[in-house]
């Protein structure tokens, strides 16, 4: 029997062995390195989104409370003479009569003498 062993059918250089592991561990950790920053980079973009979410909710300001104004209609009034009067200057009428209604659940646009209607603050 000519060969006996593994290493006697297959010489092996013993140097050339070890650098080719020594190859292969540091190809391994820098493609776990990579991984790792690939992941921590995508954490980090998660984690600055959240927060600047977070921080663009409590920076904003608080809503008012929708203030309302009570008024009591005169007689020979409308509604489009108290929108006129009541409403924010460069606010068309037209909108602020579409709140008026909204506000006080008017079905039609009339309104009666004596009748209290809310106003709405925009």
């Amino acid at each position: 029997m000519k060969y006996s062993t593994y290493q006697s059918i297959f010489p092996m250089n013993l140097e050339n062995f070890q650098e080719t592991r020594k190859e292969d561990r540091a190809r391994f950790i820098q493609i776990i390195t990579n991984t790792l920053l690939l992941k921590l980079l995508i954490l980090v973009i998660v984690a600055w989104i959240a927060g600047a979410g977070v921080l663009t909710v409590f920076a904003a300001p608080t809503a008012p409370k929708e203030e309302v104004t009570k008024l009591t209609v005169q007689p020979g009034d409308t509604l489009w003479q108290i929108a006129a009067n009541h409403k924010p200057e460069r606010m068309d009428t037209r909108v602020y009569i579409e709140g008026i209604v909204r506000i006080n659940g008017l079905e039609d646009r009339g309104v009666q003498a004596g009748q209290i209607l809310k106003l709405p603050h925009f």
